[in-house]
């Protein structure tokens, strides 16, 4: 299954030849996981990341007993928490799936191993890190620049898919919004269409 499924992704995604990929995919684990799993629960030092072949991935952190949303990771991403990852300190965030998923998974002990074996492993999580950061930069910004109709016309545009596949209360989380303020925006939305 991990050659069939995900050697032209991988080769798009990392620029490495067949033979380096080769070489990549033995550190993969390839796993099923059922919908609703707790892949990490925050407090833990996150041991292990994710490139989703199939399914959804949730990354939460809970502030007051308030279930709060910070990314959905979808087909083709990479998903985890980078910082707990990275450093080895524990996770402030939790990482859930929502759907039933295909994942390689790649511990970060075969990160370093791959390290060794592949140095062209350090460009490519560098890259990885630096896109993520741009990404958590801009929601970052989002949250200080835009309304919460801006970020909802935000999404809408950038990762539409979303919208049908994340239930609602939780689309509304991720925006900083309440479920109902969410429905008044669909609403005004949908009228100006």
């Amino acid at each position: 299954m991990k050659n069939e499924i995900n050697i032209n992704t991988f080769k798009q995604i990392t620029g490495f030849t067949d033979n380096e990929l080769e070489i990549v995919l033995k550190y993969f684990e390839t796993k099923s996981i059922k919908k609703k799993t707790i892949l990490l629960t925050a407090g833990k030092i996150a041991d292990e990341v994710y490139f989703i072949v199939s399914g959804c991935i949730r990354l939460f952190c809970i502030k007051d007993g308030e279930d709060l949303s910070t990314y959905f990771f979808t087909e083709q991403m990479f998903a985890g928490s980078y910082s707990s990852f990275i450093s080895r300190k524990p996770s402030q965030h939790s990482i859930e799936t929502l759907e039933d998923c295909q994942v390689l998974s790649l511990s970060f002990k075969a990160l370093e191993e791959l390290y060794v074996v592949f140095p062209k492993m350090n460009e490519f999580i560098r890259k990885s890190i630096e896109e993520r950061f741009v990404v958590v930069h801009d929601l970052f910004t989002s949250y200080i620049l835009n309304s919460p109709e801006e970020r909802y016309l935000s999404l809408q545009k950038e990762r539409p898919e979303l919208l049908n596949r994340i239930p609602q209360h939780l689309i509304a989380s991720f925006l900083g919004i309440t479920p109902v303020s969410l429905s008044r925006i669909r609403n005004r939305v949908a009228k100006k269409k």
